[in-house]
């Protein structure tokens, strides 16, 4: 059942309103390496290929302050790009292919 205030959730592949995935992970950033998405593909990092966060909830959160690290005078947290995710995970926009331009 789709949730009342976003119509067609279950369509896009997202969990419904109030599911297990909306309270997973630490309690500030919801970061947490079991879910069903990672931070790999996500531009919350240091670079593409370095599993180093720089958001900064997930700097802040309590939780994570175990995984801080200093690089370059800049405050990263590290992650696990394969199976690691937060509540603020964000794609890199994909460009538009010769079709659809």
């Amino acid at each position: 059942m789709d949730s009342p205030l976003i119509v067609g959730l279950r369509v896009l592949g997202q969990p419904p309103m109030g599911s297990i995935y909306d309270e997973t992970g630490t309690p500030d950033s919801g970061y947490e390496e079991k879910g069903p998405y990672h931070c790999e593909d996500c531009i919350h990092k240091t670079a593409k290929d370095e599993p180093f966060c720089i958001h900064p909830k997930v700097l802040a959160d309590p939780a994570m302050q175990d995984r801080i690290k200093m690089i370059d005078n800049r405050p990263v947290a590290k992650i696990n790009m394969e199976r690691g995710c937060c509540k603020y995970v964000r794609q890199e926009p994909h460009e538009l292919s010769e079709t659809h331009k």
